[in-house]
């Protein structure tokens, strides 16, 4: 019996196989209606612009170090308004950061292991 209950104890300190980080797409995080306008791969992530008719969206999505926090951004700016960010120290993504854009001209911004991107203004409709 002292066998049996040993051999039980090993495993629950041993815990549970490791699990597979979640995989997150642009559209699963900035949500349904979502469509990805253009992109940019940075370090280890890649920034997205989706546009759903109304409102554009931006987020950061890591493809390296997925589960360990690291510091990423995410940030929107609509012709004539101010840039909106999502930074910080994230495990899977930075964002979703959305504004109402319809028939404006919109830039995104992105950032991921010491390299920044910056879009022109474009889709402008």
């Amino acid at each position: 019996m002292t066998i049996g209950i040993a051999a039980v104890v090993g495993l629950l300190v041993a815990g549970s196989p490791a699990q597979a980080a979640p995989s997150y797409t642009p559209q699963g995080v900035c949500g349904s209606g979502y469509s990805v306008q253009r992109s940019h791969a940075l370090p280890g992530a890649t920034t997205y612009q989706l546009y759903n008719g109304s409102s554009t969206c931006v987020v950061t999505i890591k493809s390296q170090q997925r589960g360990t926090a690291t510091k990423i951004t995410a940030g929107l700016l609509v012709k004539g308004g101010s840039w909106a960010y999502d930074t910080g120290n994230y495990t899977y993504y930075a964002g979703p950061v959305k504004q109402k854009s319809k028939g404006k001209c919109v830039a995104y911004f992105g950032y991921a292991k010491g390299k920044s991107y910056t879009s022109p203004y474009a889709n402008c409709g």
